[in-house]
């Protein structure tokens, strides 16, 4: 990964206008009385004039020209929810990059930025890997600090953002934000390893969706210096869903984030994953956990994360745990009724007991000791040799603890090569807490 030295070195009235001079305030395709600032240059000047309402770093009476700052400066000024478009036409690459000297404005009114605006824009159409076409980069090889940071409900696709502090920041404020269809650490290609130096999305606001069960709205979010996804403390209700995270665009090689995929601190109620099969992000090559829930204490308070269901997704090949509860390697089971404290209480994982092939498929049984009386969705998956974490979902199903918490389960899956570790993970349907992987039971004769 290139270094930032390396990189620096190597490097008011609302008027309607036509498209081709930057189509600005076009009500009709957000909500009424929306704006609409149309990007036009790549260029980094401010507005010329901001209390014109018209997105232009110019003075000239016959030419409009609407940066991205420009455009954020004007949004934030607009009285009601405003989108970004682009149509920029300069340049012989029919990539458009967009290179800030200095920190872009704070996002601290309602607005959408759409890439995908851009003519020769595509959003992707296939899976598990993107075929998404974007022609929109945000290089933040001159910056600090975040690429995007706001502080309103911002929804943000079909954008490349890299090389930047951090990528995106989602601060108080920005409830309801969305992120989709965006590559966040690599180039518009998708293939280039162009990581942005922490996080590369930090979120610290409520009921944020960064990608979705469509695949037109998965993100690649790899090639980060820290985690591809930080939960931080103030995030609440994250739902994180279809993505590649650290994988190439085609989800079968590394782009890794060097440290964990996703990193959640002291935060609650997410999601990261599906609740049917296909829904479930891939995480894997990351330097770290695949997903890696810490406390952290704050002016003498610990703060426990709690409630995070991880479901259904494809989790391999990272450096250290899949599933990690308290950044400590593999927890092991409390005994019944597992009422231990940490991050997601600490859930017990099931053991796999046995997986053999049989005639018309693989038998896999196991058990679990956990909380008396209790609904448990397990989650069986399958892995290489070697990496006992979770690649391909085999099968998902509930459980109910007795009164001595225990509880034995066998289930029948497609017919599996010799030598696949099989896992399981526990998920508290009441409490939404999930555990870590269990160790990997090799399929037998």
């Amino acid at each position: 990964m290139r270094t930032r030295r390396t990189r620096l070195a190597a490097a008011g009235l609302l008027s309607l206008l036509t498209a081709a001079t930057g189509a600005i305030a076009i009500p009709g395709t957000v909500a009424a009385g929306a704006s609409v600032f149309r990007v036009n240059t790549t260029t980094d000047k401010g507005d010329n004039d901001l209390g014109d309402g018209i997105c232009d770093t110019t003075a000239s009476a016959s030419t409009t020209r609407c940066s991205l700052r420009a455009a954020i400066q004007n949004a934030n000024l607009a009285p009601d929810q405003s989108e970004i478009r682009f149509k920029i036409t300069t340049g012989k690459s029919s990539i458009k990059t967009i290179q800030p000297a200095s920190p872009l404005p704070t996002i601290t009114e309602p607005l959408t930025i759409d890439g995908y605006t851009q003519p020769g824009s595509v959003r992707n159409t296939t899976s598990p890997g993107t075929n998404a076409v974007l022609k929109i980069e945000l290089d933040g090889r001159f910056i600090t600090a975040a690429g995007l940071t706001a502080t309103a409900p911002v929804t943000i696709t079909g954008l490349s953002v890299y090389w930047f502090g951090r990528g995106i920041q989602l601060s108080a404020g920005s409830e309801g934000s969305e992120i989709m269809g965006s590559f966040i650490g690599t180039d518009a290609t998708g293939t280039q390893d162009r990581g942005n130096d922490s996080s590369g999305i930090l979120v610290n606001a409520g009921d944020v969706r960064i990608g979705s069960v469509a695949r037109a709205d998965r993100n690649l979010i790899s090639g980060n210096t820290s985690s591809g996804i930080n939960l931080g403390i103030a995030a609440h209700r994250a739902t994180i869903q279809g993505n590649l995270i650290g994988t190439s665009k085609n989800a079968r090689k590394a782009l890794s984030n060097e440290g964990d995929g996703v990193f959640v601190t002291g935060s609650d109620d997410h999601l990261i994953g599906g609740t049917f099969a296909g829904q479930g992000n891939v995480i894997a090559f990351n330097g770290g956990d695949g997903v890696n829930l810490i406390n952290v204490t704050l002016s003498g308070d610990t703060l426990v994360p709690s409630g995070v269901r991880i479901s259904l997704n494809s989790i391999f090949r990272n450096g250290g745990q899949g599933i990690d509860l308290d950044d400590d390697g593999l927890t092991p089971n409390d005994a019944v009724p597992d009422k231990d404290s940490g991050p997601n209480g600490l859930q017990n994982f099931p053991k796999v007991l046995s997986a053999a092939q049989v005639a018309d498929g693989t038998v896999i049984r196991g058990s679990l000791a956990s909380r008396r009386d209790t609904q448990f969705e397990v989650q069986l998956f399958a892995s290489p040799p070697g990496d006992p974490q979770g690649k391909v979902v085999l099968a998902s199903f509930t459980v109910n603890t007795g009164a001595d918490g225990k509880v034995s389960f066998t289930r029948k899956v497609e017919s599996l090569n010799l030598g696949l570790l099989i896992t399981a993970t526990a998920t508290d349907v009441g409490r939404a807490n999930t555990s870590e992987f269990s160790p990997g039971r090799a399929v037998t004769p």
